[in-house]
């Protein structure tokens, strides 16, 4: 599974199936996973850094993971069709 796609599912867990679905047929979508993924690990490194800048860039990743997180979930939330009526087959009665 894509470094991406595992860390959505890790910060989504009640969305994990929507997540691997919707990266499996959307490649914009795959890539914002990435870019999470990527945000995190960047964030990480900034955690431990002991440069002079590292509470900046540590604020400026956090933003940045909370912007790709909430578009992760409007493009879950977008995908989300709720059937409200079956229209009857042709045939049955």
């Amino acid at each position: 599974m894509d470094d991406g796609i595992a860390a959505a599912r890790r910060h989504f867990p009640a969305k994990a199936e929507a997540i691997s679905e919707r990266a499996s047929r959307d490649t914009v979508f795959g890539e914002i996973c990435r870019d999470f993924a990527e945000a995190k690990t960047e964030l990480a490194k900034w955690e431990v850094s002991m440069d002079p800048q590292g509470a900046k860039r540590c604020t400026e990743y956090r933003e940045l993971i909370a912007a790709l997180a909430n578009e992760i979930e409007a493009a879950l939330d977008s995908a989300e069709v709720i059937l409200l009526h079956r229209p009857p087959s042709k045939g049955s009665r």
